[in-house]
């Protein structure tokens, strides 16, 4: 199950970033044709930043995201895993303040219109609740990972 609902995000965040590049290409187009899409920067923008932070959520999920680890590395593997349980809490502190504040800023902008559309700009601020969320599941099973290391249980031994 875990693993369908990892290829339908994939897919999803693909293809809306693939409809951001077309929007804004067939954008520029119009405009240099004297026939500007006024609501293309709009709708891109919604597209994008879901985009985002699908393929944040991606990196994350496959530890892809850029890390400096000159020092971390050398550290005694018990001491790496505790600096890695200190570094993954204040990230799961930080996706959740984002994730309160973002809900909030989501509500604040329910009535608000995306330029000249129908569509509420709560969609756009959606994006940071939701990203926020699946963010935060991803990194609460890597802090289970390396707490089930440093007490044993990942590899079957007793607990010290």
């Amino acid at each position: 199950m875990l693993r369908l609902f990892e290829t339908i995000e994939e897919t999803v965040a693909k293809l809306l970033l693939f409809a951001t590049v077309c929007l804004v290409l067939v954008a520029s187009l119009a405009r240099w044709a004297g026939h500007p899409i006024i609501w293309s920067v709009d709708i891109a923008q919604v597209l994008f930043v879901w985009a985002a932070f699908l393929g944040a959520h991606q990196a994350l999920r496959h530890d892809e995201h850029v890390g400096v680890d000159l020092l971390a590395r050398r550290l005694p593997a018990r001491a790496h895993a505790a600096l890695e349980l200190a570094l993954w809490t204040m990230v799961a502190a930080f996706l959740a303040f984002l994730l309160y504040y973002g809900a909030e800023l989501t509500l604040l902008n329910l009535e608000r219109r995306l330029s000249d559309t129908p569509i509420s700009y709560g969609w756009v601020t959606a994006a940071v609740p939701v990203g926020s969320a699946l963010l935060l599941v991803t990194v609460l099973r890597k802090l289970a990972a390396i707490v089930a290391r440093l007490t044993g249980r990942a590899s079957g031994e007793a607990r010290p």
